[in-house]
């Protein structure tokens, strides 16, 4: 049979070269196994293969395109981008890991050896390896992930530090399996195989910095990543084996046959490759998955390939002018925004800035809202005929945005391009989009919402009108009356108040009658003619002036002047002219007072702030609910736009895509067949607007074409290196980057001194040293390359109890955060509980021997709190604990894993347990900190609590609606960190609050003296004021009174009824500024919410015109 086969072999391939095994073992009508085992056996010497695994007679003909001995050495272009992309490479070589786990362990392997290469996932599911692996995923799903291995190499490991010696597993090719969410199903995904670093560099002898140009020369080797169908596992090792021989093979790869594991992995002792397979736990996202690849291909293009993309805006440091960027004309500025969901200022205007800018940078602190920016931004782009990546490391950020835009409307705009999951969706799409038909009511539908979205925009223009014009009324009250406040000292109470009653234009017409007598009086001031008539019309004269006395003298006496007692005559008329000048000068001080009095009155007739922001809360929810009908009418009208010419694209690309599907990551598909879909992609891709991709898997998923993307979107920027991005930035014409400098940064693990050498080593230390991999992130290179009027910040926080996020608040943002958090989304214990709490627990630290610290008697409070909640007080919320130590994390996971049933009643609360980094972008109910520190802290674990404030920043933002400190308060409060002594102190100061300010619920008689408050630094001596009259005139409110965040001047409870009494008195003789007028409108807004009525008193009004305020006040008392 073999002498046959091997004939037929040689006969087919002579006849027809480059045909692939497969197709000849259907030829033969033999297994694919055998026609393998002859071509990488004894017809090794007699025929050679491709990287696209055809095969050929040596030295027969060939295709020069695919076969490896024609392949031309690479050539970098001469260009900054090259040199760039040659450093990122050798960085990411030094900072490259790897997976590697203990062959032995007195615990639970993270391994497990399979019997044999399993087809599918489905091979899997049963097996009881994977089910034990999988339930380590369930105690730590958010930081592992699993992977098919093989081959598997050993690696014999020597501790410096003791004489423990082991083996190591180190998987040659790794598959990732991907667990469904529910069924717990996995699917092996055989689409891109990863060659892991570990064995690669201990094999292949490469310096760390070299370590990724021999992982692509390999990748290329074996066809990894190039367009074509997927590798099939078995010829893949066994061509490994072929091109790598020099390897030590201990045993020969046979994937049809795998070793018995007897013995098993952990008791072989000899380094080398072996023909096992296993299933092995990883750290999530440890591997590039074709970056590498990426960065070499950016690294040949020459200027004006990259020169219009935003990454060659980046590199020229000079970014187009807004007309330039993306698709769309200058007048798109002017489109109106969708708002699908609701938007404050900030939201807008980072929206409206990432739709014309090039680059814009958005700052988002915790619960600030970057998810509603992002999907208003992806649907207002859409809406405009962009087109746009979104981009995140993290998968769970794609996950909740491709989630929520596609649950907008009645047909997906944004595609997650990945696993074959995502295509079986876009299949669906297209089916959709092919077979939807648009009406004549859809069109009358889209026309009519967007009228009244218009009219909308317009209402809400105007009330932003309306503001503005409140706010310069109010500061030119407020500067008038600063000017006033000096002349009060000079004019008495009665007539300060009585001049908005005085008739001045009646009195200055007296005192200019007068004037003007009195100059006729005086010959001094007579001309030629006069002086030389004088004697004649001198009695005339003073008889005029004498007339107007008695006018002036009333006009004098409603200013608080006495006029002199006698008549104008010769001898006194300088004292009349005296009289006159205080005249004057009292004059000019009362225009002083009307002039403010007028302006008071002007801003006491504008609408006020209370009623404009009544009219905000309706335009809003208005807008919002007609922004998501014209979205879903526009969604509706799409088919309707297809031409003659998409229909039949589309036709043939499903029909394509059908194919890819049917074959899944683990089928076979011709090459030409993947040659039509990968050509098919960009003609259909912009029926489909928006995409989201996680930032390391971008090959092979996405058209590696310059500026193929209108815009690109980088979520949580912060964590993302430089490197991942510049592939990319390639495919984009802007770019919008999301991110918050004070949280989790990006980390790297190259020496600080090795990444200096590199930039020295690319010469880019004169012109690039922004661009270094391990000192800066992805938003840090960001940031400095735009003007001011492109960051734009989010300050409504939303997530969080206000105890939580105000110390954040002041702390690490400057007190810019406003605080919006509607408490009843809260899941609390109750409502007396407080935002904050802190469980005193004097413990002990030590230092295990893997490095960290841990602290047994804060793992045992926490344990004791945990049971607390779920147990005794039944909470159904979610729940984390985080600490920022990995040991400690560990201790506390550990013995929550011992009591059985507090482990059972957490698994329905979300329960998570671990290091700060694995809850960025995560949240629970109630998140519990493990500071650790305490006696005997280590001073390694001092200094890195002390050089990571951003990770408590993280560690304490997860919480919504309780932190729970559970540590040694006195040593945190007197440690040298300072952000921890600072919070110990703030939470000692709320627990003082709280219990000095519990008289709330009823309304009680506190006298007529202002009474003690626990927070009398924030109360104004108006406030006092207006208290002390509101009780003389038989009102009788609650100062400082306290509802969810927010703390009230004056409060009146009326039954069913409530009054929110504010006095301007913090603000007063202060610019009133926009960001003051938004704090307050968003207080108004939730007050209304929670059914409160709300009156603002300026303190020009209290000061000046107290009966009317405090009748106000009795006005709405009275309605009932």
């Amino acid at each position: 049979m073999s002498k046959k086969l091997e004939k037929q072999i040689l006969d087919a391939l002579t006849a027809a070269p480059g045909q692939q095994a497969r197709a000849m073992a259907d030829k033969f009508g033999v297994d694919k196994k055998d026609v393998n085992s002859l071509l990488y056996g004894r017809l090794r010497s007699k025929v050679r293969q491709d990287k696209s695994y055809r095969w050929y007679i040596t030295g027969g003909a060939t295709n020069a395109e695919n076969d490896d001995e024609g392949f031309e050495p690479e050539v970098f272009a001469n260009t900054d981008l090259a040199q760039l992309c040659r450093y990122y490479l050798s960085c990411m070589g030094q900072d490259a890991t790897g997976v590697s786990t203990f062959a032995e362990s007195k615990f639970t392997p993270d391994y497990c050896e399979l019997a044999a290469l399993p087809k599918n996932g489905r091979d899997l599911f049963g097996t009881e390896g994977f089910q034990t692996l999988l339930g380590k995923i369930r105690k730590d799903r958010s930081r592992q992930s699993m992977y098919l291995g093989y081959p598997t190499s050993l690696k014999l490991v020597k501790s410096k530090k003791s004489s423990w010696e082991g083996y190591m597993v180190e998987p040659v090719i790794l598959f990732p399996i991907e667990i469904e969410v529910g069924s717990n199903k996995p699917q092996l995904d055989t689409s891109y195989p990863i060659i892991n670093l570990k064995p690669l560099q201990a094999y292949s002898n490469t310096e760390r910095d070299a370590l990724l140009d021999e992982l692509v020369q390999l990748e290329e080797e074996l066809g990894i990543g190039s367009e074509g169908g997927t590798i099939e596992i078995d010829e893949l090792v066994m061509r490994l084996q072929s091109v790598r021989s020099e390897w030590p093979w201990e045993e020969k790869i046979n994937p049809d046959k795998l070793i018995d594991a007897n013995p098993p992995l952990s008791k072989v002792k000899k380094e080398g490759i072996f023909n096992r397979a296993v299933l092995i736990l990883a750290d999530k996202s440890p591997f590039t998955q074709g970056l590498e690849a990426e960065l070499r291909g950016l690294a040949q293009k020459q200027q004006r390939q990259f020169s219009d993309t935003a990454l060659g805006q980046w590199l020229t440091g000079e970014p187009p002018k807004a007309k330039d960027a993306g698709s769309s004309s200058p007048d798109k500025e002017h489109v109106p925004l969708l708002e699908v969901l609701p938007m404050n200022l900030e939201q807008r205007e980072a929206v409206k800035s990432a739709l014309t800018q090039p680059l814009t940078i958005i700052t988002g602190p915790p619960g600030t809202g970057k998810s509603q920016v992002v999907t208003n931004l992806l649907v207002n782009a859409a809406w405009q005929g962009k087109r746009v990546l979104f981009a995140s490391k993290n998968n769970k950020a794609v996950d909740v945005v491709e989630t929520r835009i596609n649950n907008l409307g009645p047909r997906p705009i944004l595609l997650r391009v990945g696993s074959s999951a995502y295509q079986t969706r876009l299949a669906e799409y297209l089916i959709g989009l092919l077979s939807a038909t648009a009406s004549q009511d859809d069109e009358l539908h889209y026309e009519e919402a967007h009228e009244i979205h218009s009219d909308l925009l317009q209402k809400s223009a105007e009330l932003d009108a309306q503001v503005d014009k409140l706010i310069a009324a109010r500061n030119e009250t407020d500067a008038l009356e600063r000017h006033v406040e000096e002349l009060r000292s000079e004019l008495s109470d009665d007539l300060f108040s009585s001049i908005r009653e005085l008739d001045l234009t009646d009195m200055e017409y007296k005192i200019e009658g007068f004037k003007t007598a009195l100059s006729a009086a005086d010959r001094s001031q007579q001309g030629l003619i006069s002086n030389i008539t004088w004697p004649l019309i001198k009695k005339s004269r003073f008889e005029a002036v004498n007339m107007r006395v008695s006018g002036l003298s009333s006009a004098a006496e409603e200013i608080e002047l006495k006029a002199p007692d006698s008549f104008v005559d010769e001898i006194n008329l300088p004292h009349w002219a005296e009289f006159l000048k205080a005249i004057d000068k009292r004059l000019s001080l009362i225009r002083a007072v009307d002039d403010y009095f007028q302006a008071l009155q002007k801003l006491q007739k504008c609408r006020s702030l209370e009623e404009i922001s009544a009219d905000r809360l309706g335009i809003v929810q208005k807008i919002a609910s007609n922004s998501d009908a014209l979205w879903k009418c526009w969604l509706r009208l799409q088919p309707k736009k297809l031409s003659a010419s998409d229909r039949s694209m589309l036709n043939k690309y499903n029909s394509v895509l059908k194919m890819v599907i049917e074959a899944g990551p683990e089928g076979n598909l011709s090459k030409a067949v993947y040659g039509k879909y990968y050509s098919l992609f960009p003609q259909a891709s912009h029926l489909l607007p928006c995409w989201a991709v996680t930032s390391l898997s971008a090959k092979g998923k996405l058209p590696f074409e310059p500026g193929f993307f209108d815009l690109v979107i980088f979520d949580e920027a912060s964590q993302c290196d430089i490197a991942s991005a510049l592939p990319l930035l390639y495919r984009a014409k802007a770019a919008v980057i999301i991110g918050d400098p004070k949280q989790l940064s990006h980390i790297s693990s190259l020496q600080r001194g090795q990444d200096q050498q590199l930039l020295e080593k690319y010469g880019l230390v004169d012109d690039y040293p922004h661009w270094a991999y391990s000192y800066n992130s992805l938003f840090d290179l960001a940031a400095g390359m735009v003007s001011y009027d492109n960051v734009v910040s989010l300050l409504d926080h939303h997530r969080s109890h206000a105890d939580v996020i105000e110390f954040s608040n002041s702390q690490f943002y400057e007190g810019r955060l406003r605080v919006a958090t509607r408490y009843d989304n809260l899941r609390r214990l109750s409502q007396k509980e407080p935002g904050v709490r802190w469980v005193d627990v004097k413990g002990n630290v030590q230092r295990p021997n893997n490095g960290g610290a841990e602290n047994k008697q804060e793992v045992q409070a926490i344990v004791d709190v945990l049971s607390d909640l779920v147990l005794k007080k039944k909470y159904q919320g979610s729940i984390g604990v985080v600490s920022p130590f990995r040991a400690q994390a560990n201790a506390i996971r550990n013995a929550v894993d011992k009591d059985d049933s507090l482990a059972k009643a957490l698994q329905k609360c979300d329960f998570l347990v671990d290091t700060v980094h694995k809850f960025q972008g995560d949240e629970r109910d109630i998140m519990i900190f493990s500071p650790v520190l305490s006696k005997n802290m280590p001073g390694g674990g001092l200094v890195f609590l002390m050089n990571n404030g951003n990770l408590f920043n993280v560690a304490i933002t997860r919480a919504r609606a309780q932190l729970i400190v559970v540590g040694d308060l006195a040593a945190c409060g007197k440690c040298d960190v300072d952000y921890l002594s600072n919070f110990a102190k703030y939470t000692q100061g709320l627990e003082k609050r709280s219990k000095a300010s519990n008289r709330k619920k009823a309304q009680k008689d506190l006298g007529s003296a202002y009474p003690a408050v626990s927070n009398p630094e924030q109360v104004s001596d108006w406030e006092k004021i207006f208290y002390s009259a509101l009780y003389e005139a038989g009102i009788k409110t609650l100062p400082q009174y306290q509802v969810e965040k927010f703390t009230l001047d004056l409060a009146i409870v009326d039954g069913d009824r409530m009054l929110d009494i504010e006095v301007d008195g913090e603000k007063y003789h202060r610019n009133w500024t926009g960001e003051l007028c938004r704090r307050d409108q968003l207080r108004n807004q939730r007050m209304y919410e929670l059914g409160w009525d709300v009156m603002r008193f300026w303190v020009y009004e209290i000061r000046d015109d107290l009966d009317n305020c405090i009748a106000k006040v009795r006005e709405w008392q009275e309605q009932k």
